[in-house]
């Protein structure tokens, strides 16, 4: 068993002006007694190719021994970043939040006690209660959350997305799954993960811009919407409807009746070929 008891992962890019902040605020998460009294705990924090002075920045404060600092030579995004950590964490229990304190460090022991305790959990969620975000990122947010909801075999807590502790396996098998963008709490609940909730409020963005943008926002969605089936049921439904229309068209308007039906098989082979993507990232989540 791991001499480490919780691993924090936190994915960076082009957070400068905050790390100090960021990183002290974290240590001082960490001295809280509910961590301290379970064993000794790391730091691991994930610069996706930044390109303001973060990499060096993360640099002096690892010399400093405050922390393990990973630097990748590519940008992967928020998921390749977090990836990266998970794969390198040692601890029995696994935390991950974003780095650009949105997410409170302050709420990490009370998300590690819904989990400590309690075998029959496999992760905890910091929940966002509310959240001050840009209005299209709201807006996009909420149309992945009904889409998911809708259409998923598997559904994340409302309000979930990164911050989190899970324990050792659970975050083994979510660091093998292959995707290059989807959201941690899509592939947690695609796990099927039995998991607590801790409600709190998501802060604005330090400097109100968004690291993201509405393609990295869209490219996310999309993974998370096929490793938790929303993606697959959308095509085939699409499909389906196609192909009757098209039949039901295409004594009145042969040509279009056509289109709509060869639209229609491309639409259900396509959900087909997603639904066996979707069982291949399954496998990866075994554990």
């Amino acid at each position: 068993m791991s001499e480490v008891a919780l691993s924090v992962v936190v994915p960076v890019f082009n957070e400068g002006p905050i790390l100090q902040a960021l990183v002290s605020r974290l240590e001082a998460a960490l001295r809280d007694p509910a961590l301290g009294a379970e064993g000794p705990t790391e730091l691991i924090l994930v610069d996706d190719a930044s390109t303001d002075g973060s990499g060096d920045a993360l640099a002096a404060l690892q010399a400093e021994g405050r922390l393990a600092h990973l630097r990748l030579p590519r940008n992967r995004g928020q998921w390749g970043a977090t990836r990266a950590g998970l794969q390198a964490a040692r601890g029995r229990c696994v935390a991950v939040l974003d780095g650009d304190l949105q997410d409170p460090p302050e709420l990490l022991p009370q998300v590690f006690a819904a989990l400590r305790g309690r075998p029959d959990l496999e992760v905890a969620f910091a929940v966002k209660a509310s959240r001050d975000d840009p209005a299209w990122f709201l807006l996009g947010h909420r149309v992945f959350s009904l889409a998911q909801a809708a259409l998923g075999a598997a559904a994340p807590p409302r309000g979930a997305g990164s911050y989190c502790v899970m324990r050792r396996p659970l975050a083994q098998a979510v660091a093998r799954v292959p995707l290059r963008q989807a959201n941690l709490a899509a592939l947690v609940a695609a796990a099927r993960a039995r998991g607590a909730t801790v409600p709190y409020d998501k802060a604005a963005r330090y400097d109100e811009r968004s690291r993201v943008g509405p393609w990295g926002l869209a490219r996310e969605a999309v993974g998370s919407m096929l490793v938790t089936g929303a993606l697959e049921r959308l095509a085939l439904a699409a499909g389906v409807t196609a192909l009757l229309t098209g039949a039901a068209t295409t004594p009145v308007a042969p040509p279009l009746g056509l289109g709509l039906a060869l639209g229609g098989l491309a639409l259900t082979g396509t959900g087909l070929a997603l639904r066996h993507r979707r069982a291949e990232l399954r496998a990866a989540l075994a554990r």
